[in-house]
């Protein structure tokens, strides 16, 4: 009868040396598949990075021959002085997009989030807000930082850094920062 417990309980349940090997495969597998997961985000922030810079890039090639039609390529961006600005302004669909030298301004608001259609959060006053992109400037820098939503913060060293015309002969630098992705 002894024996035919032991048979019995042998039959529906697995040995101490089977859950072992099992436990041990699965550590190698998490082991070797971690690091190809994490290194797939990483890739998709970039990916997500270049396909802004080549949005952005898109939205400038339609925007520079109408400001320079206009005869606004040779004005810098806006004086952050003046209260307002219109002097160097194109309006496209009844929105006025602020340029420097014909080029888009680095400004999100009033420039950017009217150019593509995605929403601009500021993350550093808003980031618990959703949104499409992320941006961070510092009100008289001629630069700006788009992030993405999962690397927000500048800090993480994960974005497209866009700095404005400086001249009439000097265009847009666009850089992609991506340390940190």
């Amino acid at each position: 009868m002894l024996n035919k417990t032991m048979n019995f309980m042998r039959k529906n349940g697995f040995t101490l040396i089977e859950l072992v090997v099992v436990i041990i495969i699965l550590a190698i597998l998490s082991v070797v598949a971690i690091p190809r997961f994490i290194e797939l985000q990483s890739d998709a922030r970039i990916s997500s990075l270049k396909g802004l810079k080549g949005e952005m890039h898109g939205a400038m090639s339609v925007l520079y021959p109408k400001s320079v039609l206009l005869g606004l390529q040779n004005k810098p961006g806006e004086d952050a002085n003046k209260e307002t600005d219109d002097e160097n302004v194109i309006i496209i669909d009844g929105q006025k997009i602020h340029l420097a030298y014909g080029y888009p301004a680095a400004d999100s608001k009033k420039a950017w989030s009217i150019l593509i259609m995605a929403t601009f959060t500021d993350s550093a006053f808003n980031d618990d807000e959703p949104g499409d992109w992320y941006f961070h400037n510092i009100g008289d820098d001629n630069f700006i930082r788009f992030m993405t939503q999962t690397k927000k913060y500048s800090g993480d060293l994960c974005y497209l850094k866009y700095t404005e015309a400086t001249s009439p002969t000097t265009p847009p630098v666009f850089e992609i920062v991506d340390s940190g992705c």
